[in-house]
């Protein structure tokens, strides 16, 4: 069978699929995938100077949820992002949300996950204040995460913050502890009133109006009720490894081809790390049930799952940055050797016969368009 390991699991497992159950946008996304790197989407045709060989390759989907894309975007957002890295230690904070509002995700996943967003900010501005030394304006990146080992539903923020914040007169204060920014016991208190009141908010705008009044009343009565998950990791003091942090996180889906592994018709070897023992193990699924649980994270069409804050929102990052460097007296470091894909761009790819860059498009073939009329928009 020919395509990707990604693409033969579709192909055998979608005729299994309940189709009732699919959305518009997830057929949107699936036919991407099935399209990806085919004749579908068209193809360059490149000739190397130096060994004669003609190579045809294939366009991609360059669908955010194509794990094939994301690791030349994620590498493209990561070159962006390395100029606007602090020479200060960084702190990585994760807000869970219960799993009883996994249900909320599949009727309403723009609310939820723009409320998660608002309320995750709120939370850590609230925090920066004089009383715990830090009094000023915080910074963020915020990445959101809807997936587990196991590709189950499993809503989580991972944020990105500079130990220290930028005071009114445009100077850098850094947190009195190192190793330590915010109580998480209390951050995870806070992070409760402000996500439920949230909820509660959009509930009565008739935000959430495919969810019954008195399921919306007993989950947020129960989940008021329990402890939340707010986890800080320690503080990452190395550029590098922030960079290296910021590619873990970013331009990521919940599954890679390199954990899938075909074990016959409809089944699906998939490795995954159980935390409870630290371990890496396996779980044997359907084609069909792990296209279930891949589609389960698909997310709103136009909605930025990747999102700064503070003074590294995108209209004030630059100045922010300026000031907060000038306050440090650092000047912007150059790393060229922390994204290792090269790139081609200038002087054209790579020939994969003779490794000698430089080759020269001679042709370009259009997409299939009579396949267009099977995508669902």
């Amino acid at each position: 069978m020919n395509g990707s390991l990604l693409q033969q699991i579709i192909a055998q497992g979608l005729p299994q699929l309940e189709k009732k159950t699919i959305t518009p946008r997830q057929w949107q996304v699936l036919h991407h995938l099935q399209d990806c790197r085919t004749q579908a989407m068209g193809s360059y045709q490149w000739h190397c100077n130096h060994c004669e060989q003609d190579t045809q390759w294939y366009c991609s989907c360059r669908d955010r949820h194509c794990p094939v894309c994301q690791g030349k975007s994620r590498e493209q957002c990561l070159r962006k992002r390395q100029a606007d890295v602090l020479p200060v230690a960084y702190h990585h904070v994760v807000f869970t949300l219960p799993h009883q509002f996994n249900g909320w995700a599949t009727l309403h996943p723009k609310v939820l996950y723009k409320t998660l967003f608002k309320a995750v900010w709120e939370t850590l501005s609230e925090f920066a204040n004089a009383r715990h030394h830090m009094d000023g304006q915080l910074g963020m990146l915020a990445v959101l995460h809807t997936w587990g080992q196991t590709l189950c539903r499993h809503i989580h923020l991972h944020c990105l913050i500079p130990s220290g914040v930028l005071t009114q007169k445009k100077q850098w204060c850094s947190s009195r502890k190192a190793g330590y920014l915010f109580p998480v016991k209390a951050l995870s208190v806070k992070f409760r009133g402000k996500m439920l009141n949230g909820l509660e908010g959009q509930a009565n705008a008739g935000e959430l109006h495919r969810l019954a009044q008195l399921t919306i009343t007993q989950v947020l009565n129960q989940t008021a009720r329990l402890k939340w998950n707010v986890y800080s990791k320690p503080t990452i003091g190395h550029t590098d490894t922030v960079v290296n942090y910021l590619a873990r996180y970013c331009n990521r889906v919940g599954i890679s081809e390199s954990r899938l592994s075909l074990r016959g018709e409809n089944n699906v070897l998939m490795r995954y790390k159980d935390y409870r023992t630290n371990k890496t193990t396996h779980m044997d699924l359907s084609a069909s049930e792990l296209i279930r649980r891949f589609l389960l994270h698909v997310l709103p069409k136009g909605f930025m799952r990747l999102r700064y804050f503070g003074f590294m929102a995108n209209s004030i990052r630059r100045k922010s940055l300026t000031f907060i460097r000038k306050s440090l007296d650092k000047e912007v470091e150059k790393h060229d050797d922390v994204i290792t894909d090269k790139v081609k761009d200038e002087t054209g790819p790579e020939c994969p016969s003779c490794h000698q860059t430089g080759m020269v498009l001679t042709g370009i073939i259009l997409p299939n368009r009579q396949l267009a009329q099977f995508r669902t928009i």
